[in-house]
C-alpha cells in the first residue's frame, strides 16, 4: 500500500514540474539605487589570490537595495518591521499585470486590475500582484534612464488591491508610485493595510499571468525593508 503524500512532499513535486524564474537583480557595484541611499559596495577582507585560507567580502548597502520588499514600517509609524512579517507571507500564487509602453510618469488606475480580472478571473485573497511595466530593461543598459520617468500605480488602484486582501503588490521599477509622485499614496495605502511591497523585479514580462512566488528576505531587526531571492514557479506543460 502506497503512503499518502505530505505536504512537503507534493510542494517538492510541484517544484520539480515547474520552470523556475529567477525575479532578482544581481548586486553588484554601480547599480542603480534610491538617489541618497548607499551605493552598493563589496570589498575584499581575505582573498585565495592573496594566499588567504579563505575568500571573505564586507558588504556596505542599504535596506531597499536591489530587489527587495517594503515593510509597512517603511512609511507607517508603529507599522510592521522586515523581521516581524510572517514567513507564510512570502509564499503563494502569483498574478503579473501587463502594463508596458505608457508615458512618463504615468499612475496606473483601478481600470487597468479590472481588465485583467476580466480575462484571468478575480484576485484572491492573500495574492501577490505584480505590475509588468518593462522597467526592468533598463538596469544594466541605461541605468540614468531607470532612475527617472518611471510609471507606477495610482491611489485608486492601490485602495482597489487592498480591498482584494492581497499580501504582496509590486513592480520592476525603483519605486511602486510614479516617478513624480510627492504623496507616495500606493505605499501609503498598502503599508498603512499591513500590505509589503516589492520594488525592482527583473523579467516579470517572462511570467505568465499567473504563477507562484517565493521570496525571501532577510529577518533584519528594526528594518524598513530588506533585498531578497524571488523565484516564480512556472508549471510546465503537462
Amino acid at each position: 500500500m502506497s503512503a499518502t503524500p505530505n505536504a512537503v512532499d507534493i510542494l517538492f513535486d510541484a517544484v520539480s514540474r515547474s520552470e523556475l524564474v529567477d525575479l532578482t537583480h544581481p548586486l553588484k557595484p554601480g547599480m542603480p539605487v534610491w538617489p541618497g541611499h548607499p551605493e552598493f559596495c563589496q570589498t575584499a577582507l581575505e582573498s585565495l589570490e592573496g594566499g588567504d585560507a579563505s575568500c571573505t567580502h564586507a558588504l556596505a548597502l542599504g535596506e531597499h537595495t536591489g530587489t527587495h520588499f517594503d515593510a509597512p514600517s517603511h512609511f507607517i509609524l508603529g507599522g510592521a518591521t522586515i523581521a516581524q512579517v510572517p514567513p507564510e507571507r512570502f509564499f503563494g500564487r502569483m498574478a503579473t499585470i501587463g502594463a508596458t509602453g505608457l508615458a512618463a510618469s504615468t499612475a496606473v488606475g483601478a481600470d487597468t486590475i479590472l481588465a485583467w480580472e476580466e480575462r484571468h478571473g478575480p484576485l484572491r485573497q492573500n495574492d501577490a500582484v505584480f505590475l509588468h511595466f518593462g522597467w526592468d530593461r533598463f538596469w544594466d543598459a541605461d541605468p540614468a534612464a531607470f532612475l527617472r520617468d518611471w510609471p507606477g500605480l495610482s491611489g485608486a488602484a492601490a485602495a482597489l488591491l487592498v480591498a482584494r486582501g492581497v499580501r504582496v503588490v509590486g513592480s520592476d521599477c525603483l519605486s511602486l508610485d510614479p516617478f513624480d509622485s510627492t504623496d507616495f499614496a500606493a505605499h501609503r495605502a498598502l503599508l498603512g493595510a499591513g500590505i509589503l511591497i516589492g520594488e525592482n523585479f527583473a523579467r516579470l514580462g517572462d511570467l505568465p499571468p499567473v504563477c507562484s512566488l517565493a521570496a525571501l528576505p532577510l529577518p533584519i531587526i528594526d528594518g524598513s525593508g530588506s533585498p531578497l531571492r524571488a523565484i516564480a514557479f512556472v508549471p510546465r506543460p503537462v
